[in-house]
């Protein structure tokens, strides 16, 4: 088993299993030696999307199971109030590329589920019922007495691995990409004395100077970050000399100090690690810009040109549905995207029905032109416009592209935070008030902008401006420039929580699968009363009962398409149908789907 004696939540020692646990926190493996796993433990993490988001995911996964006949055990994972669900398999156990798929395609259903165990076969553990959390409490089965020793008992009889099948055809979900073709691994130069990559050596990045010049933060995972140091270093072509003399003094690197100081010496090791990990996930960097990053250059240097100009009606969604498109069309490496409204609209935190109405708006602005309507169950493809009086393009930097003038995914990442949520979070014009008052240093160091100051970047009036601040600072969120993510995240996961708008984004990705089953199914409905001949197919009846755990058509999974008493298409029973079947922990009281609606 994998442990935490110093409760630093790194678990980077091992040990057999003693005769009695540990008083510390501990985790078991889910794989064997084989890599094929024996054990499912599906974490449900509170931290992100909050406890209301893990307990419903928890609930909605379990009942999958219960429906499934499969033998689990549910357990509260300490005081934070994640869960845990435990499924033991029958061996040979589960092919890890298939639980891997598994893990992907549940993230889609279910944001709170942490996907590391269930990814990482050599190294993936969590804490069993009974053990010990590093912030108090340990981990506890929901169940007690006869029926916690009746769940333990069903778990004696495993499950036969096929369940992971059963469960991906549960989860309706957009499949996996393929990983680019890499170039090959980056061959190691100097493998004995002082190994390195064979390229020319660069300045590390501002991210690994960052984490190298910044303690960890009590309870980080410290395992992960001198990984993450090392990664960089190694990508920049430093050697093992570089990170004996960095792991020497740097505050990132104070887990390694103290791993020598408790007699294991640990630099070279996790040297190597990294090193492989870089030459052969990390081919060489290209020497030449293509031509697409300069034009996205071009267009983001105009969108963030003049801020003031998104403080019109509509304008916070315009500008953060563009960024979101400019981070799409780097990913994709061109200006021409193929994606439908629900898609972007989860890539910036708004509406689909939002992102519709304002592509209209941005395509009438020659911000984007519309190559293709979208047909079916294929998305419409758009086209990101050069704008006319192109704004100067930043200079590049030796082995990466050079980070465009208003840096789009870090601000999609504040701009999406649940915080800033339409109806129930501040809106998205409270976003743009605070990213201009916190996005840039000032230039005395320590003193924050005016509101006066602010109201000029963003195009606020004054009085909007100064009510934002305020409710802001009420709320415990920094107004300030501030340097520390990560503690800028947790506040805005705090304030999140007080207004009730932890988890809006989950629900959102949420209903758009149901929205894209619905569709789908409707989609199935049409060919099948379109087709010529005698028709067989599906009973009505059949439509309210099935639950099958088999990959099969939407219209073989829900049954006929529901009509109303005139023969019109009856979208809100469809809707139920989908949302059970998908959800079948969902209660037609609460969600927010029961007004029905009609189909993409």
């Amino acid at each position: 088993m994998r442990i935490d004696p110093d409760r630093t939540h790194t678990y980077a020692t091992t040990m057999a299993i003693p005769s009695r646990p540990p008083g510390f926190p501990w985790a078991i493996y889910l794989a064997g030696a084989n890599h094929r796993y024996r054990l499912l433990a599906f974490d449900l993490d509170s931290g992100r999307h909050g406890l209301d988001t893990a307990r419903t995911d928890a609930d909605r996964l379990a009942a999958h199971l219960a429906e499934l006949g499969v033998a689990h055990l549910r357990t509260r994972s300490g005081p934070g109030g994640g869960q845990h669900l435990w499924v033991r398999l029958a061996a040979p156990g589960a092919a890890p590329e298939a639980v891997r798929r598994l893990a992907h395609a549940l993230r889609q259903h279910y944001p709170s589920l942490d996907t590391a165990p269930l990814t990482n076969p050599a190294t993936g553990a969590v804490r069993p019922p009974g053990a010990p959390h590093r912030r108090g409490g340990q981990s506890q089965p929901h169940l007690t007495g006869s029926a916690l020793e009746a769940a333990l008992a069903g778990l004696d009889t495993e499950t036969a691995p096929e369940v992971v099948d059963w469960l991906l055809a549960r989860h309706p979900h957009s499949p996996t990409p393929p990983p680019r073709p890499s170039s090959g691994p980056v061959r190691i130069v100097d493998p004995v004395s002082n190994p390195r990559l064979d390229r020319p050596r660069r300045a590390l990045t501002d991210t690994t100077r960052a984490l190298l010049d910044a303690a960890p933060k009590p309870g980080a995972d410290r395992s992960a970050l001198v990984h993450s140091i090392f990664l960089g270093m190694a990508r920049a072509g430093h050697s093992l000399a570089d990170a004996r003399a960095a792991a020497a003094t740097a505050p990132g690197l104070v887990r390694l100090r103290e791993d020598r100081a408790r007699g294991r010496e640990d630099t070279d090791r996790q040297w190597r690690r990294a090193l492989l990990a870089a030459a052969h996930f990390a081919p060489a960097p290209p020497t030449t810009r293509a031509p697409v990053d300069d034009e996205l250059d071009r267009i983001e240097a105009a969108i963030g040109s003049d801020p003031a100009h998104w403080a019109r009606p509509g304008g916070a969604s315009d500008e953060r549905i563009l960024y979101a498109l400019v981070a799409l069309a780097r990913t994709a490496r061109t200006r021409t995207l193929d994606i439908d409204c629900r898609r972007l609209a989860q890539a910036a935190a708004v509406d689909a029905s939002t992102v519709s109405r304002r592509l209209r708006v941005l395509a009438h602005d020659s911000w984007v032109t519309r190559i293709r309507a979208g047909s079916g169950t294929r998305a419409a493809t758009w086209h990101l416009e050069l704008p006319d009086q192109a704004a100067p393009i930043p200079a590049a930097t030796q082995g990466k592209p050079a980070p465009a003038p208003g840096h789009p995914l870090v601000l999609l990442a504040h701009h999406t935070h649940d915080l800033w949520a339409y109806r129930s979070g501040l809106g998205a014009v409270a976003a743009r008030i605070h990213w201009a008052a916190i996005s840039e240093k000032p230039v005395v160091s320590g003193a924050g902008r005016t509101p006066v100051e602010v109201a000029a970047r963003s195009g606020y009036s004054l009085a909007t401006v100064t009510r934002v601040l305020s409710r802001l600072t009420r709320l415990g969120v920094p107004t300030r420039a501030a340097a520390d993510i990560p503690e800028l995240r947790e506040r805005l996961d705090r304030a999140a929580d007080r207004i009730g708008a932890a988890g809006v984004g989950a629900q959102r990705v949420r209903r758009h699968l149901h929205d894209r089953e619905l569709h789908r199914w409707w989609l199935e409905e049409q060919e099948w009363r379109c087709r010529r001949g005698k028709k067989t197919g599906v009973p009505r009846t059949v439509s309210l009962t099935i639950a099958l755990p088999i990959d099969a058509p939407a219209r073989l999974r829900y049954g006929r398409f529901p009509v109303t008493d005139t023969g019109r298409a009856d979208y809100r029973a469809a809707r139920a149908v989908v949302t059970r079947l998908c959800s079948p922990g969902w209660n037609s009281t609460t969600n927010p789907d029961r007004q029905g609606g009609k189909a993409a």
